[in-house]
């Protein structure tokens, strides 16, 4: 299943999510600070499918994601010396691809040293405009997977990954 996550800059809403076709599909709707976010994933209807809190640290951000009865944790470390720019807990997933440009995947650690791809995420440009595009691989993993999108896509351009002033 395909996406497209489109920056918005209205109050209190950060992403619309747009299906294939180009009709909306969910929207990010919440707020991101220098010093963290809350947001929730919810459909057009307002009915809320996942909820991101997080905090924004020197050169990182760390947010809880829940879906139901799924909750992740996500941290993201923009380091030179970073050699794991993304983490996740309560999931087996392993980031692959570049933080700074947003052009990654996620995979999930199977056994027998199988791994399937959960999402894939990069730039895209359509008729909605300068965009990112997410696919899913299962339909379980889509709320998850665009909570991450959102994540990463909101702490990049927002300037959350860079140290906050003290005093």
């Amino acid at each position: 299943m395909q996406f497209f996550l489109k920056p918005e800059s209205g109050p209190g809403l950060l992403f619309s999510i747009l299906n294939e076709q180009g009709y909306p599909a969910y929207e990010a709707a919440g707020e991101f600070t220098p010093l963290g976010c809350r947001c929730t994933l919810r459909t057009p209807g307002g009915i809320s499918v996942a909820r991101m809190n997080g905090v924004c640290l020197p050169n990182s951000f760390r947010c809880s994601v829940v879906q139901g009865k799924r909750k992740i944790q996500v941290y993201l470390h923009l380091g030179a010396s970073s050699r794991v720019p993304v983490r996740f807990r309560g999931v087996r997933w392993r980031f692959r691809g570049s933080l700074v440009t947003r052009s990654f995947d996620v995979v999930e650690e199977l056994p027998h040293s199988h791994a399937r791809v959960v999402m894939t995420h990069g730039r895209c440009w359509n008729g909605s405009g300068d965009c990112y595009a997410v696919t899913a691989a299962r339909a379980e993993d889509v709320p998850l997977a665009l909570c991450v999108a959102v994540a990463v896509d909101s702490s990049v351009q927002n300037g959350c990954l860079q140290p906050v002033p003290a005093g």
